[in-house]
């Protein structure tokens, strides 16, 4: 609803947007801009709307919210100085939530024309949608993608631990080969063969995604993945299956968000049976042809399964580890990998310690 009595110019200057312009570049955005007025439960624009407008509120409060299944969910509230609907207009892109009025509104408003005739012919204008826009993906950045790195970790290991959970010896076992993981990687970091690779987000990245590795065995039957003794050849075959079923679980996830994370995850769950003189499963990878995060799991996994008891072998002491690790050394592990592990055996061996066979919680 237009109205015509209340000052556009006043309305810019007290929001932080276009706070500390000169007044002629003031006069001139004004010019694009007319008041309209809303009342209470009115809805502005809704998910999904071309974004054709922008909003700067003058008085009023509005809420913004975004359906999530089958429910819209409140994610944040504007009130005076505040605005809305910029982004759609700068990326050409659809509404991105839906915006109503919590009280009757007042806002200054300027359509698509408006706002791209400023993009072209005022600077002043388009620098303050640049520097907005480098603030929103900051804030994104910073922001948004911790709230989902926390729902992945969070999603990530319940469904880890389901598929732990069909295997009744392996107790704490996520636990222990997700911080064993997070400590080699911490430990190459400083090696020069892969100080390159390890990054800070790598080690965050292999920590977030290694309990995932025997997802797999969630297809795996009953009758093999939880037999009592050892696995016949044919069973073994079965068993091998699971890292294959696992990385195409992750092809479905990638289909829809193909970042990094999720590469190394299936990467992981992929090769981390695969041994560095070729021998292992299930595509028969040698040496660099491993992935790196792979190579460190392959060490992880294997450290705690010697030291874990099974129905057909006893827990090995962890002198007995130490001694395994190094004699499969460039035959199941990378070597350099294994000797950073021996080196420092004792973080390792406190790690397991810590851990034992009670899982804390999450």
């Amino acid at each position: 609803m237009p109205t015509a009595t209340i000052d556009v110019k006043q309305i810019l200057r007290n929001s932080p947007l276009f706070a500390g312009l000169d007044e002629a570049t003031l006069i001139h955005i004004a010019q694009k801009f007319q008041v309209v007025s809303f009342r209470q439960g009115d809805t502005i624009f809704s998910e999904g709307d071309v974004g054709d407008t922008f909003y700067v509120v003058h008085e009023g409060h509005v809420a913004l919210s975004k359906k999530i299944g089958l429910w819209e969910r409140e994610m944040r509230r504007l009130s005076a100085g505040d605005y809305f609907g910029e982004m759609a207009l700068i990326t050409q892109a659809k509404r991105s939530a839906t915006v109503r009025t919590l009280s009757p509104t007042v806002c200054a408003c300027m359509d698509e024309d408006g706002f791209n005739d400023l993009m072209e012919t005022d600077a002043r204008f388009a620098q303050r949608m640049l520097k907005l826009l480098t603030e929103r993906l900051r804030q994104m950045d910073e922001n948004t993608s911790r709230e989902m790195v926390s729902a992945y970790q969070a999603l990530s290991f319940s469904l880890a631990k389901l598929a732990d959970s069909r295997d009744p010896e392996t107790g704490g076992h996520l636990y222990r080969v997700r911080a064993y993981c997070e400590l080699l990687a911490q430990l190459l970091a400083d090696h020069p063969k892969y100080r390159d690779v390890i990054t800070d987000n790598f080690i965050e990245n292999i920590y977030l995604v290694s309990p995932l590795h025997d997802i797999g065995k969630v297809a795996i039957p009953d009758g093999v993945l939880m037999k009592q003794g050892k696995l016949t050849d044919a069973e073994f075959q079965i068993m091998a299956t699971h890292a294959t079923l696992g990385a195409q679980a992750l092809d479905t996830v990638l289909e829809y968000c193909d970042n990094e994370i999720f590469q190394m995850a299936k990467r992981i769950i992929l090769c981390h049976h695969e041994c560095f003189d070729g021998s292992g499963y299930p595509r028969g990878l040698q040496g660099e042809e491993i992935p790196v995060e792979a190579r460190i799991m392959a060490l992880a996994d294997n450290y705690d399964a010697l030291l874990s008891e099974r129905v057909y072998k006893r827990a090995f002491e962890y002198d007995e580890t130490k001694a395994e690790i190094k004699k499969y050394s460039g035959t199941r592990f990378d070597p350099n990998m294994a000797e950073v592990m021996v080196a420092h055996i004792d973080r390792f061996e406190a790690v397991h310690r810590q851990f034992a066979e009670e899982a804390p919680e999450l």
